[in-house]
């Protein structure tokens, strides 16, 4: 998996786009306090995909799991996350509507929900950890940065909530929504194929896996 199909991934998986209508949920008017909602979700989201990054390779050595099934089980993951954005359904591994609604009036609710798990939640996560450049030192100042772009980018959005909800129709937003768990379907596939090709190398051998 590429650095450009992780940072796909992440974008796909957090929607910060399809999300808006939960953060505006979650503001009052007050740019002020609606900005530090949003720079909070945002700095929550860096906070645990960096830690994904830099131990998330370690976690999986101490419990004895290759990462090649790790690819394989996040493949699996992703993909159900995909599919329910294709049948523009909320997917229960995030979030779920009863928590969403019991946070409302929550004081920290830029880092839970909004930041966990609903932008760094098990998607993302996996998607992070099973990228094979977390294995070296590189790799991982790499993969830092591009979490760090991303979670600029959701920040952006978020900042730019209610300019960008009032220009974004729901019949755009739902097929936007049904184009990116397309996307990222696809790059749950081919995270699953890298698994599996890793695995079982005979399987390359017969061209199942590229």
């Amino acid at each position: 998996m590429s650095l450009l199909h992780t940072a796909v991934g992440i974008f796909t998986i957090s929607n910060p786009i399809g999300n808006l209508p939960i953060y505006l949920s979650f503001t009052n008017g007050n740019k002020r306090q609606d900005r530090a909602i949003a720079r909070s979700s945002a700095f929550t989201m860096v906070i645990a995909l960096l830690l994904a990054t830099w131990v998330g390779n370690d976690l999986l050595s101490f419990f004895g799991i290759g990462r090649p099934a790790f690819q394989v089980a996040g493949g699996l993951i992703v993909v159900l996350i995909g599919l329910s954005m294709l049948r523009s359904e909320p997917s229960k591994v995030h979030h779920d509507p009863e928590s969403l609604e019991r946070d409302q009036n929550s004081s920290v609710k830029g880092i839970v929900p909004l930041g966990i798990p609903l932008l760094a939640g098990p998607g993302t996560l996996t998607v992070v950890i099973a990228d094979p450049n977390a294995a070296s030192l590189g790799g991982k100042l790499s993969l830092s940065l591009v979490v760090l772009a991303m979670s600029l980018l959701v920040y952006l959005i978020f900042n730019a909530g209610e300019l960008l909800s009032s220009r974004i129709s729901a019949s755009a937003l739902q097929v936007l929504t049904k184009i990116m768990g397309l996307i990222l379907t696809a790059i749950a596939v081919q995270m699953l194929f890298s698994g599996l090709s890793a695995g079982f190398p005979v399987l390359r051998g017969i061209g199942l896996t590229g």
